[in-house]
């Protein structure tokens, strides 16, 4: 049957929520980890791609010149902060990596203290620089999920790192056809719905109130884009539900101090996900592991409204706005930002 990447998740948040549980869990999690997921070289590639000269428009507070290929944190946030980019692709029977298109994308800002990550939704349809790339495209501003297609994960990290003036230190791609499996190895999640909506695409209705979700029932919560009223944006926020409702989940069932329940989950999970190949597992876990499902802080690039283009109805993004966002993360200072700007915090059901 077909596989989706329409949702992504903070995985590996979700695994140190359980290597928190138990000292010797993370150790656990590591070895099971290196031994089940994919790894490749994204960033390496990513590298060697030549340098975007366009000059940055959101993020020219961190430019010293118009050549943008590597920005580097400044001494305030170099602790051990981090930005963990993570994709969701379209990876259907069949297709190869050039002719998918990433439909989900977010960024994973880890604190310099370890003990807060904030959760930034890149919408597919953001309308953002992609450099030229040769026999597909000439350069200029088009939606960010064709950077996928014309160039797999690496352009993805390049455009990102150009799009918010960030370094990306790990890149995590989700085959979410897992979304099922690992939904049902807890036992299904809980969400709350604002709205009754309906999808047309599986003739599934979810009404306004209280819902416990299996595995197929949360693929197709996690999927809809048409008949939210705000479309993707609504996507975004499910997607977000999903993950502070499967970190909940994961918590409240102390999965870490059932070894079978354990493995079932990290090889679920691990076997829907490819990692970057210089991504140290052990160390990550041990950095997260004192987060909790209340550490996590989700957000949405803020939008000034759609544009018609070429590629058809396009998020522009909001110059100003985006700017502080990305001024945060460049400078760790995530719980601020969300103090001054409390309408882009949180999560709320479709």
């Amino acid at each position: 049957m077909p596989r989706w990447g329409k949702v992504l998740t903070t995985l590996l948040v979700v695994l140190a929520l359980v290597a928190g549980s138990v000292t010797v869990t993370t150790g656990f999690l590591a070895y099971r980890f290196n031994d089940l997921v994919g790894r490749d070289d994204v960033l390496a590639e990513a590298a060697a791609l030549p340098p975007i000269t366009a000059k940055p428009e959101y993020n020219s507070w961190v430019h010293t010149s118009k050549s943008s290929k590597a920005p580097v944190r400044p001494a305030a946030a170099a602790g051990s902060a981090r930005n963990v980019l993570v994709l969701g692709v379209d990876t259907r029977k069949g297709w190869s990596e050039g002719q998918s298109r990433s439909d989900t994308i977010m960024l994973v800002h880890v604190d310099g203290t370890g003990s807060a990550a904030s959760v930034v939704s890149i919408p597919r349809d953001s309308y953002v620089y992609i450099p030229p790339v040769a026999g597909k495209w000439s350069g200029g501003k088009t939606k960010v999920n064709a950077a996928y297609a014309w160039g797999g994960a690496p352009l993805v990290v390049q455009v990102v790192s150009h799009l918010t003036g960030l370094t990306i230190d790990n890149v995590v791609r989700v085959d979410f056809a897992g979304v099922r499996t690992i939904t049902d190895v807890v036992g299904g999640i809980d969400v709350k719905i604002a709205k009754t909506v309906r999808d047309k695409r599986t003739g599934v209705t979810f009404k306004a109130g209280k819902h416990h979700l299996d595995g197929r029932m949360a693929e197709v919560y996690v999927r809809q884009r048409y008949g939210l009223p705000n479309g993707d944006f609504d996507r975004v926020k499910r997607q977000q539900q999903y993950l502070r409702a499967l970190a909940q989940k994961v918590t409240s069932l102390g999965i870490a101090a059932n070894p079978m329940k354990l493995d079932a989950f990290v090889s679920a999970i691990a076997g829907s996900l490819v990692v970057d190949s210089g991504m140290n597992l052990a160390a990550t876990f041990q950095d997260l592991s004192g987060l909790r499902p209340d550490d996590l802080a989700f957000t949405t690039l803020p939008s000034s409204g759609f544009v018609r283009t070429a590629a058809g109805t396009a998020n522009e993004l909001s110059v100003a706005e985006c700017s502080e966002l990305f001024a945060a993360l460049h400078t760790d200072t995530m719980a601020d930002y969300f103090v001054a700007n409390p309408a882009f915090s949180g999560t709320v059901g479709a």
